[in-house]
């Protein structure tokens, strides 16, 4: 018997393999050349930012799929090589520290930031899963089944300027909350 979410997600590999063959190869008729598969791979790869290829590319469950540095330049950012289809339980862990720009100790949690003013939180959202953006502080060591059509993961930040925001000039952070901790990263489990 075929297992139908195993299936559905060779269909969907499929599909964006196809989808990425036909930029490599777009004339009628064009034969792929051999390893297209792969270099379709690294060109999502390298289109969705600081997504590590550990296993979240191939399309036999369980996805162990990492983030480096999710982009904190910007209030949201979707990374298209990490897709949620219906039926898909999604574990969520996150942590590190992130430049959130100005003077003296500036670097903050990415997780759980000790700040002021409210701000400063990594944001997730995972279609059909989340109740659409929330902190990530919200999801972490929770598993979400998803419904919907579900769709890719989108990351975020919240923030009132997002222009010297970074992973450049390590401190200590806030009340030394950054004090021996690495740049901020996302780690999801879909199985």
């Amino acid at each position: 018997m075929v297992n139908r979410k195993v299936f559905t997600r060779a269909l969907v590999g499929l599909a964006a393999a196809a989808a990425a063959l036909t930029v490599l190869a777009p004339e009628a008729g064009a034969a792929p050349a051999q390893g297209a598969r792969q270099a379709a791979v690294q060109q999502a790869l390298a289109v969705t930012p600081n997504v590590a290829d550990s296993g979240c590319t191939g399309r036999t469950l369980p996805l162990d799929c990492w983030v480096h540095e999710p982009v904190v330049t910007q209030p949201s950012t979707t990374y298209p090589t990490i897709q949620f289809l219906p039926g898909d339980h999604v574990t969520v862990d996150a942590g590190g520290c992130v430049q959130t720009g100005g003077h003296g100790a500036t670097w903050k949690r990415y997780v759980d930031p000790a700040s002021d003013n409210g701000l400063y939180h990594g944001l997730i959202n995972i279609p059909g899963a989340t109740a659409g953006t929330q902190q990530i502080w919200t999801a972490v060591g929770r598993t979400f089944t998803v419904g919907g059509s579900g769709g890719s993961l989108v990351l975020g930040y919240q923030d009132d300027g997002y222009s010297d925001n970074g992973y450049y000039s390590h401190d200590d952070g806030t009340g030394n909350q950054c004090k021996g901790v690495g740049n901020a990263w996302v780690h999801i489990v879909i199985s």
